[in-house]
């Protein structure tokens, strides 16, 4: 099975961010485990844990960074924390090491594109957030999208530049994928 999911690990790991972020917005705090349990194993089944370690840690401190600054400014509000929950921290986590596999694509597009796919998706998933109830938007919605259009534009093309340095950092670890 490890073998088998190694070989497929590009996929796996693209569906199964999709299924934490689920788990997260749904979930909230009581989802924390599991998301602490699916980084486990995410590094357990990983082709390449220095690669995805660095990426972890850079991503994740500048989306949580981010993420919460909108937090202290008001833009958003979290119901179960006072600023930012544990549960997003791990879905940053998750996030950057799928930018290292699943999401891995979004490298080989051009920057145009990258500015639009941040632009459009990122923004999407905090409105899906808010519109799950995980979230909170003390401002009109509109305009709190807009301003994670801005954000997200930025900022994505920034993390896959980062993903990328560390990518060809560790090249002779890096996982090829077919």
């Amino acid at each position: 099975m490890r073998c088998f999911i190694r070989k497929h690990f590009y996929w796996f790991n693209f569906i199964w961010f999709q299924l934490m972020w689920f788990i997260a917005v749904f979930f909230t705090v009581s989802g924390e485990i599991f998301l602490i349990f699916s980084l486990l194993l995410h590094f357990y089944l990983s082709p390449d844990r220095k690669f995805d370690l660095a990426s972890l840690i850079t991503i994740s401190a500048i989306g949580g960074t981010v993420d919460l600054l909108l937090s202290w400014l008001g833009i958003m509000i979290f119901p179960e924390a006072a600023l930012l929950p544990l549960w997003l921290v791990l879905l940053w986590a998750h996030f950057a090491v799928a930018l290292n596999h699943g999401m891995s694509w979004l490298n080989k597009i051009p920057l145009y594109f990258q500015v639009v796919f941040g632009g459009l998706f990122g923004p999407l998933s905090y409105y899906a957030g808010y519109k799950f109830g995980a979230v909170d938007f003390p401002l009109p919605p509109l305009q709190t999208v807009f301003i994670f259009i801005v954000i997200w534009a930025i900022l994505l093309p920034v993390y896959l530049s980062i993903s990328r340095s560390y990518g060809d950092r560790y090249d002779k670890s890096k996982p090829k994928y077919s």
